[in-house]
């Protein structure tokens, strides 16, 4: 088990070399060697004894809010520093010009995955698709023009426009559009929102077995308070693990009524939602693509970022085939 979702209320605490999870009147015991990620959707419980043993065994702690957004981590000592990369990162962050041509390569990894899950549909019937494949297509040479990240997130900006404009398309329950964030306002923004987040958290895990320096990101600006390499991660990611993961769900009508909470504009994921949700998308991460599972090639997406740094080889963004 590499991450383990926490999605009630829980109490967590060290039982001699396990993990002990109190829910409700059950106890799990867990060996904490078996986990490699604790992420904790609701309220949780626990004390320093517990930190000191995911520290021991390099354990990261990712915590949610109520809303869904992850709001911080409990990080273990890093076991293997590597100055030399580190240095290496930061000159390729300064040098303009190489930095936007891992940043195109990154959007174009995300543009190529859009227009697959796009085509996927359009393939199998939704012949409606076909404008709007047609119209992000004809953004996409934007990307290798693009000067500045200010420009080239406007280019992904406008390719998400053309891009959530077709979901309705693929199933009529995906008619969410405009793209409403903080707070989301119904459903299906809700859904990306949350699993984006735990993308963010799963692709903030994957690059810390690298030896990259994570507030250092090439497409994203590096912020006070934030990991924004997972940012960068995440965004060739989002649209063959969450953006397909919500179609499945729609198209299976699993979205049940009582995952949503909407009161006042905003609609938030429930208990039983964010359990459900968390569940297929724990699922999600461990299927198989081209003999290696969606988790593995988020840590080969950081590990090639590392290698390019290192000018071993060029960084090659993911892209599905459809």
């Amino acid at each position: 088990m590499e991450t383990l979702f926490i999605t009630r209320e829980a109490k967590l605490k060290q039982r001699e070399n396990t993990l002990a999870i109190t829910i409700g009147d059950r106890t799990r015991s867990l060996p904490i060697e078996s986990i490699s990620h604790l992420v904790l959707l609701g309220e949780a419980r626990l004390n320093s004894r517990l930190l000191t043993l995911c520290g021991k065994h390099g354990v990261r702690v990712s915590v949610f809010d109520f809303y869904g957004y992850c709001k911080g981590a409990f990080e273990p000592v890093a076991r293997n520093p590597a100055g030399l990369v580190k240095l290496k990162q930061a000159a390729l962050l300064l040098d303009d010009k190489r930095r936007m041509a891992v940043a195109r390569e990154v959007v174009r990894g995300a543009a190529h995955n859009m227009l697959a899950n796009l085509r996927y549909y359009h393939y199998r019937g939704a012949k409606d698709l076909d404008r709007i494949i047609k119209g992000m297509r004809k953004l996409v040479p934007k990307i290798g023009i693009a000067e500045s990240s200010e420009v080239l997130m406007g280019v992904e900006g406008n390719l998400h426009e053309w891009y959530y404009s077709g979901w309705k398309h693929i199933d009529t329950a995906l008619d969410f559009t405009p793209r409403v964030r903080r707070p989301p306002n119904n459903p299906t923004n809700c859904l990306i929102s949350f699993l984006n987040q735990l993308t963010y958290a799963v692709a903030r895990h994957e690059a810390s077995k690298t030896h990259l320096e994570e507030t250092f990101s090439v497409l994203h600006a590096p912020g006070r308070g934030r990991a924004s390499l997972g940012l960068d991660l995440c965004e060739p990611f989002k649209p063959v693990v969450v953006d397909m993961l919500i179609f499945r769900m729609a198209r299976r009508r699993m979205l049940a009524d009582n995952w949503f909470e909407q009161q006042d504009g905003v609609c938030l994921l429930t208990e039983t939602g964010r359990r459900h949700v968390s569940e297929q998308f724990a699922q999600r991460l461990e299927e198989v693509y081209a003999d290696r599972t969606y988790r593995e090639w988020i840590y080969r997406e950081a590990l090639g970022i590392e290698r390019h740094v290192l000018d071993v080889e060029e960084y090659v963004a993911f892209t599905r085939r459809v």
